[in-house]
Order: C-alpha cells, then structure tokens, then sequence
C-alpha cells in the first residue's frame, strides 16, 4: 500500500549524523487514519534504540520511513544528514526487513551478493552469512528455509557492507544477533530494532520508544 504523498510544505529535516525524527507522520492512500503519527526520536551516532508495541502498533511503518520505503505525511526524517529516500544515504543503510524480499527461487548466498552489489561494496557475502550464524558458502534456495533461518539472512543482508546505519524490523534474539549490534554500536554505527518481544535489546540498545495505535505510549 502506497503512503500518502506529503505536502509541499513539508517540513525539512535539520543536518544529523545518526536518526533525527520529528514530529512524523505517515498516512497510507484510502485510509483516513493515520499509521503513525507524532513520532520523534534522536539517535545519534554509537546509540541504539528499540521500538516496542503491540501488532499493528506502527513499528514496520516507522521503519519503513527511516529507510525511505515510506514518506512523512507531515514532519521530517534525517538520515546521516539527508534524505533516506536519496541513494548516497541508502547506500549506507542496513535494512533488515521482517519478511525476505528475494524470489523464493533465489540461493542464500546469491542474494546477499544482490545485496553487496547495489550497495557498491565489495565486501566478502561469506563474512556476513557467518556473522549471522548461516554456512558462508548457503547455497540453499529461500523457498527451503525455515522462519528462523529467514531472520539470519535478513541480518546478512543488512550487515553486508558495513553501514553506518542498521535498522533490522523484528529480528530473532540470536546470540549472532546480539553481537552484530554490540559490534556496531562500539563501531559508532546508529542501530535501531522493532519489535513485538523486546527480550534484551533495550538494555542492549540503551533506549525504547514505545508505541501504541501509532502513536508514542
């Protein structure tokens, strides 16, 4: 579903070196409600944060927007100083989303090279995969594997590269999962995770932005 144009007066975000958003909203076409509204957060650099709620409560929506999947209805959303939709700052964003968005067709191994490839970084896919617990040479097709083994290439995918910026939308509380942000935080990389099960990510990323019905608890 398309988000809903935002208007020309569109606020434009300040210079940040991390995440700055402010006051965001996102309203998909055909609806009248908003999928999240009055949103604002700041992590900067080095710092992580979490994002709780129930399902439905507006976490994908808002990660969506922090990667530039989605535009703000009203307010703004700074990514390393600019814009997530421009592909300099894409570029440098490593989104791991909830769902695998590869053909089931499609080797393991194959798409995370994909993903190497538009990021322009010639980066190992092996490393990746075995950072995220997977075999460094998976030839398996997706349409093989489990939930869980998703998530882990989920996390390859978004890790290859080495950004400055790691959004994974409901990853699994791997131990590989854990150390991949523990290493990206020491490396001042800015680290944000949603999820409906926090488990220890907010102690891990330091700060929670809680939402429920779109909106900040």
């Amino acid at each position: 579903m398309a988000a809903e144009r935002p208007p020309k007066d569109a606020a434009a975000a300040p210079p940040h070196d991390g995440i700055l958003v402010t006051d965001l909203t996102v309203r998909y076409q055909g609806t009248t409600e908003a999928a999240i509204t009055g949103i604002n957060c700041d992590v900067p650099p080095g710092r992580g944060l979490c994002i709780t709620g129930h399902e439905g409560a507006g976490k994908t929506t808002l990660i969506r927007a922090l990667v530039g999947l989605v535009r703000p209805g009203r307010g703004a959303v700074s990514v390393l100083g600019g814009s997530p939709q421009g592909p300099a700052v894409r570029r440098q964003v490593g989104y791991g989303p909830e769902r695998m968005p590869f053909p089931r067709g499609m080797r393991v191994i194959d798409a995370v090279r994909l993903v190497g490839a538009i990021r322009g970084t010639d980066e190992r896919a092996d490393v990746a995969l075995e950072r995220a617990g997977l075999h460094g040479d998976d030839r398996r097709l997706i349409s093989s594997l489990e939930l869980g083994e998703v998530r882990r290439v989920s996390l390859a995918c978004a890790i290859t590269g080495m950004p400055r910026v790691l959004v994974l939308d409901d990853p699994w509380e791997y131990p590989e999962t854990v150390e991949v942000i523990r290493a990206a935080l020491a490396d001042a990389v800015t680290v944000v995770v949603g999820t409906p099960d926090p488990g220890g990510f907010p102690a891990l990323l330091g700060t929670t932005l809680s939402l429920v019905d779109g909106a900040p608890a």
